[in-house]
């Protein structure tokens, strides 16, 4: 009888013989894969939202209020008698925007000022004052709620798109900022950066160099899971009247018009766009989760329970065969 074969490595086969194989390591994760889908679809609807033909977002129409999901109207009406499912579509056209420039000018202004800051820590003279005091800045920034301070912005900046994503922007920037440091105080530790420094290498060319090539990645992993929480943050806002201004379709706002006909029974109104935006913050989620999985080495090359099933029934497929009568053994 043939001796068992060895044990499969606790690695994907891709990632570990052929090199950074991104796709094979989310398609392997059911959680994952979804979390892209989901955003695919998000992003398609709000592209193509305005090409089918629907019914007017913003238009009311007469004499059919809160009127129950059915043919003629897939998600039902609201108490104006706007078409549910037209603005649950149209939506995330305002939504995704207010969030991706949101988290873009955070991640920028503070993966920026982190990054230098990390550089400048412990450093003596006028620098090292800087990193202290923008520390110390950013750490009574975070100590106030972010939604509160989101709010107490955009009362300051005026109701409008504009402001709601300097608003949103401005809240986050402390947590780039620290996640950069972070990132940038360990990169400081390796030797090839302690070379650079000993070579005189100045503050721009270990950034460029150094600093962003290696932190790029869970940057953006931070990014992924930072525009599903200025979603978020964006439909809280309009939920209480300080976002998007009706009847721009925004899903907070949806929500908040249609949540106190749920004790009546007519659930519809709140629960599509509730629905949508769960989805969607799940989607960006599971992105930047896949994404900081990819970059912990022990989380990419794990074997995924399919391979482990199919290593064991073809292991077992073997013994049998070797165990019938008559079989050859090597």
């Amino acid at each position: 009888m043939a001796e068992p074969g060895p044990l499969p490595p606790s690695r994907d086969p891709a990632p570990a013989e052929a090199g950074a194989d991104f796709l094979t390591f989310v398609r392997r994760r059911p959680v994952y894969l979804a979390g892209y889908l989901i955003v695919g679809a998000v992003v398609a609807m709000a592209v193509v939202a305005p090409l089918l033909p629907l019914r007017s977002p913003v238009d009311a129409n007469a004499g059919v209020y809160l009127v129950a999901p059915s043919l003629a109207y897939p998600m039902g009406t609201d108490t104006a008698g706007l078409d549910i499912f037209s603005r649950v579509l149209h939506a995330p056209r305002v939504d995704l925007a207010i969030a991706l420039f949101s988290t873009l000018l955070a991640a920028l202004v503070g993966g920026l000022l982190g990054a230098l800051l990390g550089l400048w820590d412990g450093r003596p003279g006028l620098k090292g004052l800087v990193a202290i005091l923008a520390m110390r800045l950013s750490d009574i920034v975070q100590a106030f709620p972010v939604f509160a301070l989101a709010l107490v912005l955009v009362a300051v900046l005026g109701q409008g798109v504009p402001s709601i994503v300097l608003a949103i922007g401005i809240v986050n920037i402390p947590v780039y900022l620290r996640l950069m440091r972070t990132q940038t105080l360990t990169i400081r530790t390796q030797p090839y950066f302690e070379a650079a420094t000993l070579a005189g290498a100045g503050d721009a060319y270990a950034l460029a160099r150094h600093v962003v090539p290696n932190a790029l990645a869970v940057l953006l992993a931070q990014v992924a899971g930072g525009i599903g929480a200025a979603v978020l943050l964006t439909a809280g806002l309009s939920f209480i009247g300080a976002g998007v201004r009706a009847p721009t379709p925004e899903w907070g706002g949806m929500i908040a018009n249609g949540f106190q006909n749920v004790i009546t029974g007519q659930w519809w109104p709140s629960v599509f766009p509730g629905l949508a935006l769960a989805l969607t913050i799940f989607g960006f989620s599971a992105i930047g989760a896949s994404i900081e999985a990819w970059c912990n080495p022990r989380e990419r090359t794990r074997t995924s329970r399919r391979e482990w099933a199919a290593f064991v029934a073809a292991h077992r497929s073997r013994r049998s065969a070797d165990a019938r009568p008559g079989a050859a053994t090597p």
